[in-house]
């Protein structure tokens, strides 16, 4: 009984361990979360309202889906919305649900077009990427902050300007994926409880094939004096050998006592004859 469950403490243990690793693997939640909107009249231009890229923190990932080449303008909030002020487009305005960017259109009786909009004086950076364009979230946040040289920015957070050829919309679909730091909270129990447990279980399992060694010990020791003890002579009873050897000496006895009968026999007939004479 103790051995079995010794066994099905190690299981129970080992079981644990396991379902650790699984929480850790298989059932591990997501480390990484994405929130998109897709833009189905946009305008020529869309705006990502200034913070909205680190609302995941300062880590991520924006993807920007467009007709054409894509690009990204940085300058100062005034100045984009001075430029747009008469002009059809989008705004993202945050991360509604952690999966769904939110949006806002802005001027919707506004131009539908822009006449070079890479070219003004007002843009801070201007990059352009065929699409779909993929920014490093810490790379963009670096820059916007100076790093590495130190030098201190009075505005981090800029609204970001998205433009194709300024035709068509500048953008079909917006993504920014952030990294999330989770894990579940019961793995390091799992752990602890499944090694705790079969431990206690493999010390039992040893203390019980340890007991079970002792007594076969034992059972041999009592069998081995109970063969011994049938083996020793009883008292007044002589041990074969001894009777064995006693056999020469009733012969002899019996031999010597045939000659004494004889002597007898003879000296009977002697007197029988010395009677008949008289």
């Amino acid at each position: 009984m103790q051995r079995l469950l010794a066994v099905l403490l190690v299981l129970i243990g080992l079981t644990g361990l396991v379902l650790g690793r699984l929480g850790e693997t298989i059932w591990a939640p997501e480390t990484e979360t994405t929130a998109t909107v897709d833009l189905s009249d946009a305008g020529p231009a869309v705006v990502i309202d200034p913070g909205v890229l680190y609302v995941g923190g300062d880590e991520g990932e924006l993807v920007i889906e467009g007709a054409s080449d894509v690009s990204v303008i940085t300058a100062g909030n005034s100045d984009i919305e001075a430029y747009l002020e008469d002009i059809h487009y989008t705004r993202v305005t945050g991360a509604s649900d952690w999966t769904t960017l939110g949006t806002q259109e802005v001027n919707p009786d506004g131009a539908d077009e822009l006449s070079e909009p890479t070219t003004s004086d007002l843009w801070r950076t201007v990059d352009t990427k065929p699409s779909p364009y993929t920014l490093d979230v810490h790379e963009f946040w670096a820059g916007e902050n100076n790093e590495p040289n130190g030098e201190e920015n009075e505005q981090p957070y800029r609204a970001l300007l998205i433009v194709t050829d300024g035709t068509q919309p500048g953008a079909e679909k917006v993504s920014i994926t952030w990294p999330v730091d989770a894990e579940n909270e019961w793995v390091p129990f799992a752990y602890a409880g499944g090694a705790a447990i079969a431990v206690i279980g493999l010390v039992l399992l040893v203390v019980s094939l340890g007991g079970r060694r002792r007594d076969r010990d034992e059972d041999e020791l009592v069998e081995d004096a109970r063969r011994d003890s049938s083996d020793a002579p009883v008292d007044g009873v002589p041990a074969a050998d001894d009777s064995v050897d006693s056999t020469p000496a009733d012969d002899s006895r019996t031999e010597t006592g045939t000659p004494a009968s004889d002597d007898r026999t003879e000296q009977i007939d002697v007197v029988d004859d010395e009677e008949g004479q008289r």
